[in-house]
């Protein structure tokens, strides 16, 4: 599929989906009123689910995933796959930013090297064009 290359609308509303990608999961972490379940019965699954189900930050979570859900479908039809999940990657540094300074999370320096590797990626695949349409068979 030929689309048209990156506008700074479309990369505005990458970032966008990431920051809101970010805030979904932090309000969902937050707002988790019982503990994860470790075994997989079927009693303490729904236990785990009933007790959080109740939580107002965990469906304002939910609310932000839908919202992102449509920003997302915006931006896939107006640029090729292959460079928007890229690009929607930066959440690999929103959400480590957003734990370290609302759940005081630990971010150790080989975290952070890491996070810089993923994002040096990023840039590089915003950086490259379109791939010309392939000729048709006559």
């Amino acid at each position: 599929m030929n689309r048209p290359a990156l506008t700074l609308k479309v990369f505005l509303a990458v970032i966008v989906n990431d920051l809101i990608d970010g805030l979904a999961q932090m309000m969902m972490k937050m707002g988790l009123v019982q503990p994860a379940v470790f075994s997989f019965s079927i009693h303490d699954t729904l236990i785990f689910i009933l007790q959080n189900a109740a939580s107002p930050l965990v469906w304002a979570g939910i609310c932000l995933y839908a919202l992102n859900f449509f920003i997302w479908i915006a931006i896939l039809s107006r640029i090729d796959l292959s460079l928007a999940v890229p690009l929607g990657s930066a959440t690999y540094l929103v959400i480590p930013l957003l734990a370290m300074f609302f759940l005081h999370e630990n971010m150790p320096p080989l975290r952070w090297a890491g996070i810089f590797l993923i994002m040096a990626g990023i840039y590089l695949l915003s950086q490259s064009k379109p791939s010309p349409a392939p000729l048709s068979a006559l």
